[in-house]
């Protein structure tokens, strides 16, 4: 009776092993040394023709499950046999059609049996078979992936590489190689080099931005100057930093990219040289001009009045003579004074010292100029639209006046030859800013020469009537105020200058509570 539970209890005991076997997604069948099946489970149905399911038994694995008549190349069973290890081994099947890839893995296991001697016992195995197909897929488009990645990067213009969060050099390509000097060598200097440690890098102030970079803040430098390991300078690069994070959203790593822009620095240097120099020329051209033609008129009345003089110490100079001689004279300090004011408009067109910034009120600075000016007597119609309660704003009060009356005075010489010349001068406030708007029905300027009107010493009106150096000054100064200056103007029909200059920050946040 007994001995009837413990059959009956082993038989329930094999039945669950067996349908844990069953379960399994994998086929596992056991073998003898000739690679005979002897058992297996019913996942092996997936692997063979159905019809051959039911009869497996001495029936060897290569030819029921991959349909050879020889062994696999690279079986895991001989190797497994020989060395009694576990073994494994990857087997592509031969099929066309539906090719697929197995990993096997075979146990050797020595069980109670028939012995050949007395020492030896037979050898069985167990084989287990998964299908890997998706998996190697997987693994090939991964690698096809990173070959291809990886030749982007090797033929990159660019240098492009890593660096690990101490600061060394994680990776490099080709391009820094180029581009550090070091050749064949950069991959076998630079891997494991700590760049922050680096004295030239910290500095020309790159480590710092490097750190900042590992600490997960990305960063861009244009045109840096950059000192190479060997501490030669006057190499500029286009510097990217990009922290690269984890899974777990830490910072694992910096990808770094440089270009090489030095050629393009350069040129720009020596591009933004020659443009001094033109501008000098014009510069000294334009000197030349207006300082020649009043001192021609000095020399020529000089003469005059030497000898005049001349005739005056001999006691025989006639009252004609004498006027002649006080009018050479008369001349002779109004050109002396015209290069005065040349050259001294030479000098504020360049002098930085002396520049006070103050709180400036736009529509008192307007009306305090329009009051000097008597537009009746000019016989020009004048039309204010002046903002009142304007927010101030910041620069020097001398510069502002002398800005706004050079564009005002510019609008009187345009209509001055017109019999119903009108000037309409606008204040008024705009988001953040304070424009002005002077804007006349005069000669206008011709759209070709309106690029040209800021130049030093180029000017629209007759000689005589200006030396080319107001509008220059005004877009001067009204640089250094923080403001910009343009012009719309039409041939015949009229100008309008507009002058921007920035509210003061207290007036902005004035203005954000007062709608907060």
């Amino acid at each position: 009776m007994e001995e009837d539970t413990s059959m009956a209890k082993f038989k329930i005991e094999q039945n669950i092993i067996l349908s844990i076997f069953d379960a399994l997604p994998m086929a596992i069948y056991l073998m003898d040394e000739n690679k005979k099946l002897l058992w297996a489970n019913n996942t092996l149905r997936e692997f063979v023709d159905k019809s051959c399911f039911g009869h497996f038994e001495k029936k060897e694995c290569f030819r029921l499950i991959f349909k050879r008549d020889i062994p696999c190349i690279g079986c895991p069973a001989d190797r497994a046999f020989i060395n009694d290890t576990i073994e494994f081994s990857e087997i592509r099947n031969d099929s066309e059609e539906n090719p697929k890839v197995f990993l096997i893995t075979t146990i050797p296991l020595k069980l109670s049996g028939k012995k050949t001697n007395r020492n030896e016992k037979k050898k069985f195995m167990v084989e287990m078979i998964q299908d890997i197909t998706f998996q190697k897929k997987a693994e090939d488009e991964l690698r096809r992936l990173n070959d291809f990645n990886k030749a982007i990067i090797d033929n990159a213009p660019v240098a492009i590489f890593t660096i690990d969060k101490t600061g060394k050099f994680m990776s490099v390509n080709p391009a820094l190689a180029i581009l550090s000097g070091l050749g064949a060598e950069a991959e076998e200097k630079l891997l494991k080099f700590n760049w922050l440690n680096n004295k030239y890098t910290i500095n020309c102030g790159l480590a710092e931005y490097i750190k900042k970079g590992l600490e997960g803040e990305p960063f861009e430098l244009q045109d840096f100057p950059f000192t190479n390991y060997r501490g030669d300078k006057g190499q500029y690069i286009h510097f990217r930093g990009v922290p690269l994070r984890g899974n777990d959203g830490n910072i694992e790593c910096l990808l770094c990219i440089i270009e090489d822009n030095t050629e393009k620095v350069k040129a720009k240097i020596q591009s933004i040289q020659d443009a001094k120099m033109s501008v000098i020329g014009r510069l000294m051209t334009g000197v030349a001009h207006e300082l020649n033609n009043p001192l021609a008129t000095i020399v020529a009345n000089s003469e005059l009045a030497f000898e005049l003089f001349k005739e005056f110490k001999k006691g025989s100079i006639s009252s004609e003579d004498l006027e002649d001689l006080e009018s050479s004279l008369d001349v002779i300090q109004q050109q002396a004074f015209r290069c005065k004011n040349i050259i001294k408009d030479m000098i504020d067109l360049t002098k930085k010292e002396g520049f006070e910034a103050v709180k400036i009120d736009i529509s008192q600075c307007l009306n305090e100029i329009l009051d000097q000016i008597n537009f009746k007597k000019l016989k020009i119609v004048l039309i204010k639209d002046i903002s009142q309660n304007l927010p101030l704003v910041k620069g020097d009060l001398n510069a502002m006046k002398q800005c706004l009356s050079n564009i005002i005075q510019n609008a009187i010489d345009a209509v001055e030859e017109r019999d119903n010349g009108i000037i309409i001068i606008r204040s008024y406030a705009l988001e953040d800013s304070v424009i002005v708007e002077v804007e006349d029905n005069g000669v206008g300027i011709h759209e070709s020469l309106i690029d040209r009107i800021f130049e030093p010493f180029f000017s629209t009106k007759e000689t005589g009537k200006g030396v080319g150096l107001g509008l220059t000054l005004c877009y001067e100064f009204l640089h250094r105020m923080g403001g910009k200056i343009d012009v719309k103007s039409s041939l015949g029909k009229g100008s309008i200058f507009r002058i921007s200059l920035p509210a003061l920050e207290e007036y902005n946040q004035a203005l954000i509570k007062t709608f907060t």
